[in-house]
């Protein structure tokens, strides 16, 4: 879908503690793990932003599918448990990609702010303190840089969308169905 161009933590790598830049390992936290970690309801994690940021193209909740969280730093210690560090991005650092489809890309910066702080218990702080903006630009690349690409095929026009069920037509079903 994407291309990624330019990086400005490219270098980052891996630190001494395991935690690498652009997390995949996690997913976006939801209103639903909040109430059954804390009890209380609140709708501002990276989830229900980006549900409101698709419900203007006709989309729902059920359109929200796995996230790139882009800066955020995390890892698995020793243990293979799972941890969030500060973000190493400082002002003027970004991420750049090349999208080789048509997207609508949501974004959320992450209401839990430094996610190095606890967010749940007695030591929790207000993430609203720590959260930080980010930037969106849009560019349309110069034709010379893309002369000769062509957008892929995509998948979804090339597949039957049957999941590895035997292709029956209703009428075969319902004859089937009778005897």
């Amino acid at each position: 879908m994407v291309t990624i161009t330019n990086d400005s933590l490219a270098n980052y790598g891996r630190d001494s503690d395991g935690g690498r830049v652009h997390d995949l390992l996690g997913t976006r936290c939801d209103p639903y793990v909040n109430q059954m970690l804390t009890n209380i309801d609140f709708d501002y994690h990276c989830h229900s932003n980006l549900v409101r940021a698709v419900i203007p193209y006709g989309l729902t909740e059920l359109d929200i599918h796995d996230v790139l969280n882009v800066f955020q730093c995390t890892g698995l210690n020793d243990r293979d448990q799972y941890f969030m560090k500060a973000c190493p991005a400082k002002s003027g650092d970004f991420f750049e990609f090349f999208a080789e489809i048509d997207l609508l890309c949501a974004l959320s910066t992450c209401p839990g702010g430094d996610l190095s702080l606890p967010l749940w218990g007695p030591d929790a702080k207000d993430p609203v303190e720590v959260c930080r903006p980010l930037g969106v630009e849009v560019w349309k690349p110069a034709d010379y840089l893309i002369e000769g690409w062509e957008q892929p095929m995509i998948a979804r026009e090339r597949y039957k969308n049957i999941h590895g069920l035997q292709e029956v037509t209703w009428n075969q079903f319902n004859s089937e169905k009778s005897e």
